[in-house]
């Protein structure tokens, strides 16, 4: 788990830099230098996929999802335990539900390549059945430790 939880965040801090510097190339290249790069408009796009899909698992790890909080909060903590646990197996089954659908269209896309850079358009399309996978994982952890009532479980 800890190599995952720090994996995730390694993952998140380099895409995030990597979009950044990309970005920032591209506005030297294209106002200083007066020759704009082809490829960094593309790249910092398909990073920043990549980013929100690791990121909602990381997400859903650190709880920081989006909530009805004043309503949850006015239940008792059975029942909160209960929606709790039933947001997350709904959850799960929408994600696995998907993870299928996007693996097949994921491996459709191998054979196109994007525009600027050429890259099979898979690899762009990986982070979604990854991402569905990592929320699955994260929630079902999340659903484990709120039924056994150990801390952490989100709402």
């Amino acid at each position: 788990m800890r190599f995952l939880d720090k994996l995730e965040e390694v993952l998140l801090m380099a895409g995030l830099s990597l979009m950044g510097l990309a970005v920032a190339l591209q506005i030297a290249m294209r106002y200083v230098f007066n020759m704009p790069l082809i490829w960094s408009e593309e790249f910092a796009r398909y990073i920043f996929v990549w980013i929100t899909f690791i990121g909602a698992g990381y997400g859903a790890r650190k709880g920081s999802h989006i909530s009805m909080e004043y309503f949850y909060n006015k239940f008792a903590p059975k029942t909160r335990k209960i929606i709790a646990v039933s947001t997350n197996v709904l959850s799960i089954g929408a994600f696995a539900y998907v993870f299928p659908t996007a693996v097949s269209f994921m491996l459709e896309q191998n054979s196109i390549a994007s525009s600027a850079m050429q890259m099979p358009m898979s690899w762009l399309f990986a982070a979604v059945p990854i991402g569905c996978a990592l929320m699955v994982f994260r929630l079902a952890v999340n659903t484990v430790r709120i039924v056994k009532g150990a801390e952490g479980g989100s709402k």
